[in-house]
C-alpha cells in the first residue's frame, strides 16, 4: 500500500507541474488533490459496495482490504498507462 501511496502522490505532482500549470492556484490544487486521491475513492467505492453485496446476500462480508488494496493498484496502473500515453 506504501507504494500505492508513493505513486499516487508523484503522479499528482506530475500534474500538478505539467497539466494544471496554466490554471490559477486554488483551481490547481483542487484538482490536484481530487487527481491524488483518485484511486483511493474508486477502491474505496468498489470494496464497499462489495462488501454490501457480500452482506445482503450471503452474510458474510469478507476481503474488504484485499479488494482495496487490488483495485488501487489497478487504478494507479491505469493512471500510469494514461500518463505514458499522453
Amino acid at each position: 500500500m506504501a507504494i500505492f501511496i508513493l505513486v499516487g502522490v508523484l503522479l499528482a505532482a506530475h500534474s500538478y507541474h505539467n497539466e494544471y500549470l496554466e490554471l490559477p492556484l486554488k483551481s490547481r490544487v483542487f484538482r490536484t488533490v481530487i487527481y491524488g486521491l483518485g484511486p483511493w475513492l474508486c477502491a474505496f467505492a468498489f470494496a464497499g459496495a462489495k462488501w454490501a453485496f457480500q452482506t445482503l446476500l450471503r452474510r458474510q462480508p469478507s476481503g474488504f482490504r484485499q479488494t482495496f488494496t487490488w483495485v488501487t493498484g489497478v487504478v494507479v496502473a491505469l493512471m500510469i498507462i494514461t500518463k505514458i500515453i499522453s
